[in-house]
């Protein structure tokens, strides 16, 4: 039914009931943070989960429901939902930890990746060829890879919450954040690796298609990789030396824009958009974002973050709402779904057993390699291994190639993974908090230090210093601000830098010193050092030197 104006009132009903959700889980977010203490933390994705929830109650069994919420939601999520997550991903990222813990980084999502989905997909092949499960093809590898690969992505978004909240080590937090972030993508062109082999039921795995498969994967990851630093170097030529002068919005449209295409070009040409995007938006941050002004970079922080947020929201209300038509048979009017108890059990064993299995080894490596006694000190405590572990939550990537599962077993893989995921956000992410005390993981920890290692401090200092801890609010003293006003007074006020309530704190400067460069890091500059600033923020300093010393002549004037 369509009303005056042409728009349907199916359609329009359901988008605001979508938007008045987002406001409620805003509020309720900022609400839930006045309650987090260091024993019990709630995350927005949880309660985004349990509005989207809520709100599917009155639509169970309503046809337009049926329509609206099960076809090619797939495609909005891949194509408008994800890639602002991923890019503020990387445009706020804290380059300095990451590169730091870049191969611990890089051996976890890239190889771990692979492990867990192997032994995940031999796992699953070996019980449906023993008859103990139902949902998996018993003659067929594909099926077990294909499903393996999509419940190997990690979204920790409760854990890093937490973590981020409670300042642990930097160590700890760039691990499982930049594991994520990576496994994200790697986990996508592994599952469209395994969908492109042979459909046949009789299908067997060789060790020619396995190398098949580890070329066609090197080879999308890497060609994935150089389009966005391709990308990210032509936004630094272009803010450098054709963008001068420009009103923030401009600079802002033309980050974004810039970065957004990296995605569609990538995807077109057959690579990884997401991983594309993401190295595209570490490339921005260290070059282009310097090239523009410091209001071009607030505004353009901001937006990154509020389109994160709102992309992040959307997800798992609408993860909410598909609940109950995927697990009630009363809302699955047309008996789509079954689920089978005994694939969610052995699928989450098997998902616990597959990711110990590349996690303690990779790290027992890892440190094995650090010899020198500087090395040492950035080995991988067993607690902090023991938390990457427990980080494995699954999330909004495994949902989303659930639904593009094809095959008569996709009936059961769907109401499977919805499971996984219901049971690893709401009960193991309400459990980081609890985790964390019981293992005794520092906390309150402020950077300050050259090697990243930070520096205790008192609980209630720390408590002092921080804003509430919010996923995107625009902090006080962001490093952008800093490395201009550093420079040009030598005055810098705490301020911290927020993704997914992570946070990286900048300390007070003493003797007339600034702090904060484009890492994010520690760094003392002379406040006689010159800087090189943006010809709009000169102009605008210019103007006010000339008001100052007008008013100033005025009052000598008017004292004489």
């Amino acid at each position: 039914m369509a009303s005056d104006d042409g728009v349907d009132s199916h359609t329009a009903a359901l988008t605001g009931t979508a938007v008045t959700l987002v406001l409620v889980c805003t509020f309720g977010g900022n609400l839930m943070q006045r309650l987090n203490n260091a024993y019990w933390f709630s995350s927005e994705t949880t309660l985004a989960i349990f509005l989207g929830f809520c709100a599917s109650m009155p639509f169970c069994g309503w046809k337009p429901f049926d329509h609206v919420f099960t076809e090619e939601f797939d495609t909005i999520f891949f194509l408008y939902l994800l890639p602002p997550i991923i890019f503020e991903s990387g445009y706020d990222l804290n380059q300095k930890d990451f590169f730091r813990n870049f191969a611990a980084i890089l051996s976890f999502a890239v190889l771990g990746t692979v492990i867990s989905t192997t032994v995940m997909g031999a796992g699953l092949f070996s019980l449906a060829q023993g008859g103990m499960i139902t949902g998996i093809n018993g003659t067929s590898t594909k099926e077990a890879m294909k499903f393996g690969s999509l419940m190997s992505a990690t979204d920790p978004v409760a854990t890093l919450a937490v973590l981020g909240s409670l300042n642990v080590e930097p160590q700890l937090y760039s691990l499982v954040f930049g594991e994520s972030v990576l496994n994200d993508a790697v986990a996508i062109v592994l599952f469209q690796t395994v969908h492109k082999l042979p459909d046949s039921d009789s299908f067997t795995l060789t060790w020619a298609q396995t190398g098949k498969i580890v070329a066609t994967f090197t080879g999308v990851g890497l060609g994935s990789i150089i389009i966005g630093i391709c990308f990210g170097v032509f936004a630094a030529v272009v803010t450098r030396k054709f963008v001068r002068d420009a009103h923030s919005h401009s600079e802002v449209t033309i980050i974004l824009s810039i970065a957004y295409l990296s995605f569609l070009v990538s995807d077109a040409l057959g690579f990884s958009g997401l991983m594309t995007v993401f190295f595209c938006g570490v490339m921005m941050s260290h070059y282009a974002k310097y090239n523009i002004s410091e209001s071009g970079r607030e505004t353009c922080g901001s937006v990154a973050r509020v389109l994160a947020y709102l992309s992040e929201t959307v997800l798992f209300i609408y993860f909410g709402f598909i609940i109950l038509p995927t697990l009630s048979s009363a809302c699955d009017r047309q008996d789509k779904y079954e689920i089978s108890w005994g694939l969610f059990f052995w699928t989450f064993l098997l998902a616990n057993v597959a990711r110990a299995a590349h996690i303690v080894p990779l790290t027992l490596l890892l440190n094995a390699s650090k010899r020198t006694s500087a090395a040492k000190r950035t080995r991988i405590s067993m607690k902090s291994m023991f938390v990457i572990w427990f980080a494995g939550l699954r999330g909004a990537i495994a949902f989303a190639l659930s639904l593009t599962f094809d095959g008569p077993n996709r009936r059961y893989v769907i109401p499977c993974v919805v499971l996984i995921i219901l049971f690893t956000n709401v009960i193991l992410g309400q459990a980081t908090a609890p985790l964390l005390h019981l293992l005794n993981i520092r906390t309150g920890v402020v950077v300050g230090d050259d090697d990243g290692s930070g520096s205790r401090r008192d609980a209630s200092y720390v408590s002092s210093v921080q804003p509430t801890p919010s996923r995107d609010r625009l902090p006080p003293s962001h490093p952008s601000r800093d490395v201009g006003r550093g420079v040009a007074d030598g005055v810098s006020s705490r301020g911290s830098v927020n993704k997914g309530a992570r946070r990286v704190e900048h300390q007070e400067p003493e003797d007339g010193e600034g702090t904060a460069n484009h890492y994010g890091e520690r760094a003392t500059i002379s406040i006689h050092q010159p800087a090189r600033a943006h010809p709009s923020d000169l102009a605008e300093i210019r103007r006010r030197v000339r008001k100052a010393d007008t008013r100033g002549e005025a009052q000598a004037g008017h004292g004489q």
